[in-house]
């Protein structure tokens, strides 16, 4: 949907309070008290009546938009920017689309919405060839002591390379299909799929391990470099293979891991600049999910309103 057929769609407020309800209610109202799924709609209070027991639920209430007062409008325009567009929109840029005078709440609905997405992608398992790979992401919201407890004093206090307190640990994992066809030596040779991104506390066997359980199919194959905390993938998956992958082949023997990384850091780098630890899942969430559906034809704006009315908003 482009924004003239979105204008056309959604020209005031009552044509996105009509929408709403027609798609929570092609998901099922349910009473959260006698749990029967017949209610009456009242449309002069925007509310369902269950018809056995009379429990009311609101118009926003269990979606992404649950408790706020900002137009429902407003709303739809925030998620079809989101999901319309290739890259991204930052909060303030956000801002200055839609018109609201203050920044905090645009910047919070783009969170909950970015958390959303991250609940919908989480429905799903990788399968399949994996590549996997770890990233550091550099964030800005640093801590006050070190890993001994130790007062940081300056920046210079912090730790450097691998394990850097200025820098948050990503796994990464990528469906990666072998494609024999591809004769041009100049391409990869390698189809992607679907793709995952989590910020991890500790990059060892014991974390990766956790993650990898819950983002992939056992019956996976998960290709890696020999990174010592990717050793005991064999206990959690069908086959795992470790190469060596020395830095100049990277590009070549775990081709889409490493090209999905590039892609969100120039992203990150070039949209938002700096992102605190606390919201970069909610970052890589966006990324993923636009990565995931970068060949659906059916409108990302309505898949997005559907998560948004399924997943409850606590």
């Amino acid at each position: 949907m482009n924004l003239l057929d979105f204008n056309s769609f959604f020209p005031d407020e009552a044509s996105c309070v009509e929408y709403l309800r027609l798609k929570r209610e092609e998901e099922g109202i349910v009473c959260e008290k006698c749990h029967t799924s017949k209610h009456y709609w009242f449309e002069a209070i925007k509310i369902w009546k269950c018809a056995e027991c009379g429990t009311r639920l609101a118009l926003k209430s269990g979606t992404l938009m649950e408790k706020s007062h900002i137009p429902l409008r407003t709303w739809f325009i925030v998620i079809h920017l989101m999901t319309s567009t290739k890259k991204a929109f930052s909060a303030l840029e956000m801002q200055r689309q839609i018109g609201l005078k203050y920044y905090e709440p645009v910047w919070y609905m783009m969170q909950k919405i970015r958390l959303t997405m991250g609940k919908r992608d989480a429905n799903y398992k990788l399968q399949g060839d994996i590549e996997i790979d770890d990233a550091f992401y550099e964030i800005v919201d640093l801590p006050d002591k070190d890993r001994l407890g130790n007062k940081i004093q300056t920046e210079e206090d912090l730790k450097r390379g691998r394990g850097s307190q200025k820098q948050a640990k990503v796994l990464v994992m990528v469906e990666s299909r072998l494609n024999p066809e591809q004769a041009n030596p100049n391409k990869k040779n390698r189809v992607l799929g679907f793709a995952k991104m989590i910020v991890i506390d500790e990059l060892n066997s014991v974390g990766i391990n956790y993650e990898v359980t819950k983002a992939i199919n056992p019956t996976s194959l998960v290709i890696s470099d020999g990174y010592r905390g990717y050793a005991g993938l064999n206990e959690v998956v069908k086959k795992y293979k470790a190469m060596v992958v020395p830095q100049t082949e990277a590009h070549k023997m775990l081709p889409w891991v490493h090209t999905v990384i590039a892609n969100s850091k120039r992203l990150f780098l070039g949209v938002h600049h700096s992102i605190g630890k606390d919201f970069l899942q909610n970052y890589l969430n966006e990324f993923t999910y636009k990565l995931n559906r970068r060949n659906f034809t059916s409108d990302l704006f309505d898949r997005m309103i559907v998560a948004g009315a399924h997943n409850t908003w606590y």
